[in-house]
């Protein structure tokens, strides 16, 4: 508490000493000086000399007792001290200086302030005391109605300002004590914020991951070591605008991304980033990274700011990097032996005489796994073609859907499968006719060469709202969901498609799922292991359809 309390320690008990001790003593002195001045014989005579002696012990007392260890209570004696001096002081120079009362206000104004009600008891008696003393000192009590006045009315007004001074006290309390439990609560979040923010930057700065916050103002504010490492190599700064550097360049390692288009730019406009690809860093030491960003919001909607994560995927970039110079090289290396082998099959077969069936046999077998080589070529080739946009037009999905049928009608038949279709006799679309015929094909497909033999695949189509969409379902073995989440993988085959010796290399599913997104569609698996898989794409009837989604 402020003025007159102790807090406990020297430092408390001499900030009490200087608040009410010490301005009593010089007090006193300042008495004793004008006594000296008045009359010099009153120093000598016993009440003043006891004053003086009470005064010197009181100060003493304050500024050496460890009042601190003691109850809070007991400080009160060097009140009652000063209220004893005061009545001594006074029995002498009441007549010669009145203001010698006015003395009493600092014990009196600390007894109701800094104790408890027994202070404000305390302070009533020891008015009493202070203005009756001088009657029993000069052996005479009062006389007439004004004498008796003065001895009544100092402690009244002493009790009515002990009342006031004790209610300010207790209020000045109670306020004291809820702004250091305030405090207290206030010290105890702050710490907590620190630790919460110290383990979130460790955090941040465990993970493998650059991460930055901006907030609504698109300032930074939290941003961990790999996130700035990164931004160095690109050539700029978090915390510094336009948060754009001059190497950033597109996935092909060479085209400058212009600095508006960079990610953070792109992501504190409000743009939501998903997995976004680019190299940062100089030619010959780039970083591949991939990038996404939201924005945070409060519960009201309010924006807090912006977040951006990105990850350093050198490693897996540089190894599919390696893969797809593999398998170009493997392809053409393979294509060139494979077309003379063709060549020189056909040479053989015009150079045998035309009556030996058997040795035409063999040459049409060996020609007919030559061409399955070839294709197969020709396959890991696509694969690194990339997807390729859909030439749009016109078409109609149920012949879509009819000649995907066809063209899997001697798979279905070595198989003894009926590939059955079900839907309207036409569905506009418009589409690139070819890429979607090889999709559907390519499901119908793998519905023949995964299903049960002598079973029935069914390939239905229909419109739901805007979407065509085409389901082929076969019975057999299923997918199981640890094989679904991989199923659009590229290369990916499933463990029954190798115990089974399935033919391929695991890119048909990704060719047609770039093709379905091509075309803005979707497509997912329906699958009970053992029983049946279903296989959904759909795509967007009409092109105002793809602008939309």
């Amino acid at each position: 508490m402020p003025l007159f309390e102790m807090e406990a320690s020297p430092r408390g008990r001499m900030r009490v000493f200087g608040r009410t001790q010490l301005p009593f003593a010089l007090g006193t002195v300042l008495l004793g000086a004008v006594a000296a001045l008045v009359d010099p014989s009153l120093l000598t005579h016993w009440p003043m000399v006891t004053g003086f002696v009470l005064t010197v012990i009181a100060t003493c007392a304050a500024v050496t007792v460890p009042w601190e260890r003691l109850h809070p209570s007991a400080m009160i004696s060097i009140a009652v001290l000063d209220i004893v001096t005061v009545a001594f002081l006074r029995a002498e120079l009441a007549p010669l200086v009145p203001a010698v009362t006015i003395l009493a206000l600092f014990p009196l104004l600390w007894l109701a302030y800094g104790f408890r009600w027994y202070g404000m008891l305390v302070a009533v008696v020891g008015a009493t005391f202070i203005t009756s003393f001088r009657f029993v000192y000069i052996s005479r009590w009062p006389a007439t109605p004004a004498e008796w006045a003065n001895v009544v009315t100092f402690p009244i007004l002493v009790l009515g300002i002990a009342v006031i001074v004790y209610i300010a006290a207790n209020q000045l309390r109670r306020n004291g004590a809820r702004l250091a439990a305030a405090s207290r609560a206030q010290s105890e979040a702050l710490r907590d914020a620190r630790d919460a923010e110290a383990i979130a930057l460790g955090i941040l700065n465990t993970v493998s991951a650059g991460v930055a916050f901006y907030d609504a103002d698109g300032r930074l504010d939290v941003a961990n070591t790999t996130a700035r490492r990164m931004t160095e190599i690109a050539g700029f700064r978090l915390d510094t605008p336009p948060y754009s550097g001059e190497h950033a360049f597109t996935a092909d390692r060479i085209t400058r991304i212009p600095d508006e288009e960079q990610i953070i730019p792109r992501a504190l406009r409000g743009e939501t980033i998903a997995d976004h690809l680019e190299w940062i860093g100089p030619p010959d030491s780039q970083v591949a990274i991939i990038a996404s960003s939201g924005r945070v919001h409060r519960e009201d909607g309010m924006l807090l700011g912006t977040v951006v994560v990105a990850y350093d995927v050198t490693e897996l970039a540089d190894a599919i990097e390696v893969r797809e110079h593999f398998l170009r090289t493997v392809s053409h290396e393979l294509r060139t032996p494979i077309t003379s082998i063709t060549g020189f099959l056909d040479l053989i077969d015009d150079a045998v005489d035309p009556a030996d069936t058997k040795v035409h046999g063999y040459i049409d077998i060996v020609t007919r796994k030559t061409d399955d080589l070839l294709d197969r070529v020709r396959d890991l080739l696509s694969a690194n073609d990339g997807a390729k946009p859909p030439n749009w037009a016109s078409n109609d999905a149920a012949a879509l859907v009819r000649d995907a049928a066809e063209r899997t009608h001697r798979l279905a038949d070595s198989h003894d499968v009926v590939v059955q279709t079900t839907g309207p006799d036409t569905l506009p679309v418009f589409a690139d006719g070819d890429q979607l015929t090889t999709a559907i094909a390519e499901l119908v497909t793998n519905a023949i060469k995964f299903g049960d033999q002598s079973s029935v695949v069914t390939v239905r189509y229909g419109l739901v709202g805007r979407r065509v969409t085409i389901a082929v379902t076969n019975s057999g073995h299923g997918i199981t969901p640890s094989e679904q989440r991989r199923a659009f993988d590229r290369f990916y085959r499933a463990p029954y498609a190798r115990t089974q010796a399935i033919q391929g290399f695991g890119l048909g599913l990704t060719n047609v799922r770039a093709i379905v997104a091509a075309h803005g569609g979707h497509i997912h698996i329906d699958s009970v292991h053992g029983e049946h898989t279903t296989f959904t794409l759909d795509v967007p009837q009409h092109p105002y359809t793809v602008s939309q989604e």
